[in-house]
């Protein structure tokens, strides 16, 4: 019964342009495949009529498939005759959810010969993506278009709230960060990408409301190691300046006075994870902020024939993540070795990828640095790709900061005055109290 209503709601062209995409056609008898394929080359051939008209087709369909018996004709005739009938609209709505289950079906069957074929590693998260396919089109029975008021997106876009970056050199080009948010920060190895993340974080973590967190994804080494380093950017401290409160029974209480709670960062272990598993604890964690350090490892990306096309994928399921959980996303990455020793590397540096993993994001901060041993105090940060930009500021603030490891932190060179000029003055002070 469910091939009839199906022929008699994609006889008419709107449903057959919309619906026809929805149906598997391995769930379809033959006879109503081979129908819907004709209804197709019918409305190929008359494109201004806007549903099959019954007595133009059979001629049509006769002459399409001349060596048919006879007995099979008259059995596509008997089929045909019904179809003209109308169909109630909530029988059209039983239809529709009916074809959702059938493709959903379908794919859940083809996921599992793959797996079984050794072509899917990772079946718990395209399960998981079939199932959220499949949720949202049997939640949206109709789509309207955008409707939101001119004066309320302008304001939108003139808002400067959400979370704000440690640095003003990028508080002065950026909007506050907002849930949906997805930046990639990259630089060489072991030119400062880690001291970056703790230095920011710390600061946008400590904004988020009560009861969210910041979900750090450790995929580059023990995680443990990573929590000092957050002590010492929260606080300023070097390890010995940090040893010292420890000695005083300050070291904890100083840092829940920085960040609000003391387990508003939270290290994951994700090495050898899949999507599907992480999240699961992006969800546990009721996170706001998530760092993915680095996304390149995460697995269930791993049937892709090419590495770029395996990393756009990876990236953009962050992107998709941060939009279907409201959450800031910061994926760290590596600039490749054309960028090495390069004040400012360009959009296409980035490591394994030309322009997959740079199309998934919002904005992309390149991590600088010279290989003159003069300047290993300092970082250049550049912004090639700027989606949140503030109306009326430059896009790449192309800032010149200071860097201190010893600290883990990042910090502007303030600006003084020199006659009538501006000039930057390296910073000096870092005192573990700021």
């Amino acid at each position: 019964m469910i091939d009839l209503h199906l022929l008699q709601m994609l006889r008419h062209k709107e449903d057959f342009m919309r619906l026809k995409g929805r149906v598997p056609d391995s769930s379809l008898d033959p006879q109503t495949l081979a129908l819907l394929n004709d209804f197709g080359r019918y409305f190929e051939r008359f494109p201004d009529h806007d549903r099959v008209n019954m007595q133009v087709f059979m001629p049509m369909f006769r002459s399409w498939h001349p060596t048919l018996a006879k007995e099979t004709i008259i059995a596509y005739e008997a089929i045909l005759q019904n179809v003209q009938q109308s169909l109630s609209g909530e029988l059209r709505d039983g239809i529709l959810d009916t074809l959702l289950e059938l493709r959903l079906g379908t794919e859940l069957a083809n996921l599992v010969a793959r797996y079984d074929a050794g072509e899917l590693p990772d079946i718990h998260g395209e399960i998981s993506k079939s199932l959220d396919c499949f949720k949202a089109d049997r939640s949206h029975t109709e789509i309207d278009y955008v409707t939101d008021d001119i004066h309320d997106l302008l304001d939108e876009e003139l808002d400067n709230s959400g979370l704000h970056w440690r640095l003003e050199a990028l508080n002065t080009s950026m909007r506050g960060l907002r849930g949906g948010d997805f930046g990639i920060v990259a630089a060489r190895p072991d030119k400062g990408k880690t001291t970056f993340i703790a230095s920011e974080v710390t600061n946008l973590a400590a904004q988020l409301p009560e009861g969210q967190t910041c979900v750090w994804l450790n995929n580059e080494g023990p995680g443990k190691r990573i929590i000092p380093r957050l002590y010492q950017a929260a606080i300023g401290g070097s390890l010995a300046e940090l040893g010292t409160l420890r000695r005083g029974g300050m070291l904890k209480r100083a840092y829940q006075a920085k960040m609000g709670d003391a387990n508003r960062i939270r290290v994951v272990n994700v090495h050898g994870r899949d999507a599907f598993t992480v999240e699961q604890i992006i969800e546990r964690n009721n996170a706001g902020i998530v760092v993915y350090d680095m996304i390149d490892h995460i697995r269930g990306f791993g049937d892709m024939a090419r590495t770029d096309l395996q990393l756009e994928e990876m990236y953009k399921w962050g992107r998709t993540m941060s939009v279907k959980h409201d959450l800031i996303g910061l994926a760290t990455s590596q600039i490749s070795n054309d960028g090495d020793g390069l004040m400012w590397p360009t959009l296409g540096m980035l490591k394994d990828s030309k322009t997959g993993k740079q199309g998934a994001c919002d904005f992309m901060l390149m991590i600088g640095a010279s290989n003159d041993p003069n300047l290993n105090g300092v970082r250049y940060l550049g912004m090639p790709k700027n989606k949140l930009r503030r109306p009326g500021a430059p896009g790449d603030p192309r800032a010149t900061v200071n860097y201190d490891p010893e600290r883990v932190r990042y910090s502007d060179i303030p600006m003084v005055m020199n006659g009538d000029k501006f000039d930057e003055k390296t910073e000096t002070d870092g005192s573990p109290c700021a």
